[in-house]
C-alpha cells in the first residue's frame, strides 16, 4: 500500500514564521492543506505529516538531522502502525508547485525500478520503496551522531543526498512542466503569489 509523507517540520527561520501555515493567495487554504489535497489524488488520503507542531504531526525520533530526521520518524512511526504499507512518496511542503501528474510519474518511475526515485537535481519529492535496507540505513546513520552534530547540523553528512548514493536510486528526467523551486524566504513567496495561480487540488 502506499502512503504520502509531507515533510513539515523544519523550523523555517528563513521565513521567520512556519512557512506551513502560509495561506495561498485567494483562499484559506495553508501550504500544508494544499500539499494534503495534492498528494491524496495519488495516495487516497493514506498521508502522514512530519513535524510535531501540527495537529497528529510526527514527532523527530532523532531531531537536528534535517529532512532524514522527519523521514526516519515517519518511517519508523508506519512501520510500527501500519504493517501493510511498501511504499512512500515523500514530498516538502515548501514546494507548492508540485501536482498530481509528477507525483504519478515518479511513482511509476519508482516502481520500475524497484528502487527509491528523484528527479534531477532535486531530492525531494522521493519515492521510498520500504525495505530492510532504507531502515538499516536510516538507524546506522542518525544513532551514531554526536554533541558536535546536534550543534552544528550542516556540517554532517546527514542527508538525502547521502541517502540516494549509499542506496541503489535513480534520478530521473523531470515533466516538461514540472517546477521543482521551494519557498525559503518571505520574499521568495511574495513573489511566487505574485506569479500564476497555484494548481488546486
Amino acid at each position: 500500500m502506499l502512503a504520502g509523507v509531507i515533510l513539515a517540520g523544519g523550523k523555517s527561520s528563513r521565513m521567520g514564521t512556519d512557512k506551513s501555515l502560509l495561506t495561498l493567495p485567494g483562499s484559506q487554504q495553508s501550504l500544508l492543506e494544499h500539499c494534503q489535497k495534492q498528494l491524496a489524488l495519488v495516495c487516497d488520503n493514506n498521508i502522514f505529516i512530519s513535524g510535531s507542531q501540527h495537529e497528529q504531526g510526527i514527532a523527530d525520533v532523532i531531531p537536528n538531522c534535517g529532512p532524514l530526521s522527519g523521514i526516519h520518524a515517519a518511517i519508523t512511526h508506519i512501520e510500527m502502525q501500519h504493517p501493510n504499507i511498501s511504499e512512500l512518496l515523500v514530498v516538502a511542503v515548501d514546494m507548492p508547485d508540485l501536482c498530481p501528474e509528477d507525483f504519478s510519474y515518479l511513482l511509476k518511475m519508482g516502481r520500475k525500478s524497484h528502487c527509491l526515485c528523484s528527479f534531477e537535481n532535486s531530492f525531494l519529492p522521493l519515492y521510498i520503496p520500504l525495505s530492510i535496507d532504507v531502515t538499516q540505513y536510516l538507524v546506522t546513520v542518525l544513532k551514531h551522531q554526536s554533541d558536535e552534530a546536534l550543534m552544528q547540523p550542516k556540517q554532517r553528512q546527514y542527508s538525502v543526498k547521502m541517502m540516494l548514493n549509499s542506496l541503489q536510486s535513480i534520478q530521473i528526467q523531470p515533466l516538461k512542466n514540472t517546477q521543482l523551486n521551494n519557498i525559503n524566504t518571505f520574499g521568495q513567496w511574495q513573489q511566487r503569489c505574485t506569479e500564476q495561480p497555484f494548481t488546486k487540488a
